[in-house]
């Protein structure tokens, strides 16, 4: 009958807590303190194994790193092709603007190759050689029909002007630079600019040098080319809102241009004494950036120059090469947030409500289902579908391991319910045996085995109507040996508890007691004596049971055989210690932690 109403309380109870755990909220995990249970598995399981142990000990942080490895790849490919999309636009740029300088200087060079050919056909004309009377006349009509023509004349070898198709003032030349270093080229030259003092304008001064068979010099023929007038061709050729465009000399001079005021600024940095045909930036006055190539014209050491606004010249190769850049930069940052949300969305939020369902498993909710998982991908529905079968297995095992429990808890209670009823006969035999005895020492023996008797009825009565027979209250079995000592003694003693609300191992409830037993008969009841109180006192520290009793100072020194043996059955020592006129005993003893009822019913599913 005990058994059946166990089991029935069992039942009752599982129920109870089940539907109390439906009406709860379901995600509520963390009531109360950390059980016995939950303490060995976080000894077991400490809670830095949840934590990343490293910098990819994570899925997300692992998916991240795939993605940016399978796109490098993709975005270095697309770094090589803007850069070499930039190389090849430098290149096209170069040549672009190589091209346009010497289409531009076409027309230059031919002035000059003109002017070259009207020297060499003047030279062969005896009257202008030898500036005849009629030399005058031939020149005039010659500078006439040249539009960039301003002046033509005839110096002598001595620097003097003989002939001249315009009056000059300045007729000596003797000491004029270019006179100088055109007469020892040994055939047409080009000089610097020049001021004629014929039209009072910059000219560039073209030289044939006239030589007889043996070589001696005999003078020269000067044409002056007008600048302006170079300056407007190549303005006309090239506008300046397109490019701007100059000629210099060897020496770094600017002969011609289209835009002086942009030329002198932009150019100011161009090797004019080594041109290299490459690629360089300046910036003009408003702070717009040009760019500019500079390339020989391959004769009289002339260079040109070329610039053109550098935003119109790599405009769209600048967006271009910036969209390879940005590109995979972009697409490295759409796929990483894309990333980002599906691990959240897809993978760790049903993660985390796995993690969360196997929480309310492990505290023993069983009739628990994961409902919320219909909307999960396959994957984790399988899953979710496997935990689900294993709580259900898992409550199928608790409920006949629960079964089991109750079935022996309830035997292991008849069983002392049985021993306590046999002892307590023994008690009666021995109460009626010695009922004839007289009062001497056999009697006082008699009453003393029929209290070491009843101590172990009343250990086996308290270990039956204990509530987990697995346990017995320090404070309780002190208490009941105090009374059942005080009612079996025939002096007026008086024995006073202080002790723990402390659990006890079931295993240290018989020696201890006996022990008790022992030493407050040798100390109270033997022959001789006259203490009629005594104190004991009962704490657990550290899983130490320490037990005091202090009595009457004319104690015997040791204790009795049985005492010391019992104490050291419970696997500790007792020592004997004088206290002025008490004489205090002190055990210690090895207790393991016992939890309470309640903590271990939390502890177990469903409280079993």
């Amino acid at each position: 009958m005990d058994l059946e109403r166990a089991q029935a309380a069992k039942s009752r109870e599982e129920g109870s807590r089940e539907e109390r755990w439906r009406e709860s909220p379901r995600d509520d995990l963390s009531r109360g303190g950390p059980t016995p249970g939950q303490r060995e598995r976080t000894s077991l399981f400490p809670p830095s194994t949840t934590q990343p142990r490293t910098l990819f000990d994570s899925v997300r942080r692992r998916l991240i790193l795939m993605v940016l490895l399978a796109l490098a790849p993709i975005a270095t490919l697309n770094i090589v092709q803007g850069v070499m999309q930039l190389s090849a636009a430098e290149e096209d740029a170069r040549q672009n603007l190589l091209r346009h300088a010497l289409a531009a200087a076409a027309s230059q060079q031919n002035v000059i190759a003109s002017a070259e050919n009207v020297l060499y056909a003047l030279q062969n004309v005896e009257e202008v050689r030898t500036a005849g009377p009629t030399c005058r006349a031939t020149l005039r009509g010659a500078t006439v029909s040249l539009p960039f023509a301003a002046n033509i004349g005839v110096v002598n070898a001595a620097g003097q002007l003989t002939c001249s198709a315009l009056p000059t003032s300045d007729t000596d030349m003797t000491d004029d630079g270019w006179w100088l270093s055109a007469i020892r080229q040994p055939g047409f030259s080009l000089s610097g600019r020049v001021r004629s003092t014929a039209t009072d304008r910059d000219v560039l001064v073209g030289l044939l040098p006239l030589r007889d068979a043996a070589g001696r010099l005999e003078g020269g023929m000067a044409l002056g080319i007008e600048i302006g007038w170079l300056d407007n061709l190549l303005r006309q050729q090239v506008p300046p809102s397109e490019g701007v465009v100059a000629v210099f000399s060897a020496s770094g001079e600017e002969l011609v241009s289209n835009s002086r005021s942009l030329s002198g600024a932009l150019f100011q940095a161009a090797p004019f004494a080594a041109p290299d045909n490459a690629l360089r930036e300046s910036t003009d006055a408003s702070g717009r950036r040009w760019t500019y190539a500079t390339t020989p014209l391959g004769r009289e050491g002339l260079v040109v120059a070329y610039a053109s606004p550098s935003d119109r010249l790599f405009g769209w190769t600048l967006v271009t090469v910036a969209a390879s850049f940005a590109l995979p930069a972009l697409v490295m940052v759409a796929s990483l947030i894309a990333l980002w949300v599906a691990v959240d969305r897809i993978v760790l939020r049903w993660l985390l409500y796995l993690r969360r369902v196997t929480a309310v498993y492990a505290q023993g909710h069983y009739g628990f289902r994961p409902t919320r998982l219909d909307a999960a991908p396959s994957e984790f529905r399988m899953l979710g579908h496997s935990v689900e079968n294993m709580a259900y297995a898992v409550r199928q095992r608790d409920a006949r391991l629960r079964e089991n429990l109750a079935e022996k808890t309830a035997l292991v209670r008849e069983i002392h319910h049985r021993i306590k009823n046999s002892l307590q006969v023994v008690v009666s035999l021995l109460s009626l045996y010695g009922g004839g005895m007289g009062k001497g020492e056999d009697r006082k023996r008699f009453d003393q085995l029929r209290t070491r008797v009843n101590t172990l009825a009343l250990v086996h009565r308290i270990l039956y109507e204990a509530s987990d027979g697995s346990q017995v209250r320090l404070r309780e079995l002190l208490g009941e040996l105090a009374s059942l000592i005080e009612g079996s003694s025939d002096k007026n003693l008086r024995l006073v508890v202080e002790a723990e609300e402390t659990r006890l191992p079931t295993d240290m409830a018989v020696p201890l007691a006996l022990m008790v037993v022992e030493l407050v008969l040798g100390l109270t009841l033997r022959p001789g004596s006259t203490s009629l109180g005594m104190l004991i006192r009962g704490t657990v520290d550290d899983e130490r049971l320490r037990l005091v009793l202090s009595g009457a100072a004319d104690a015997p020194e040791e204790p009795s055989g049985l005492a010391g043996g019992f104490a050291a059955q419970l696997g500790g020592t007792l020592t004997r210690n004088r206290s002025g006129d008490a004489l205090v005993i002190v055990g210690d003893f090895p207790c393991p932690a016992i939890a309470s009822p309640d903590t271990a019913a939390r502890s177990r599913p469903n409280g079993a």
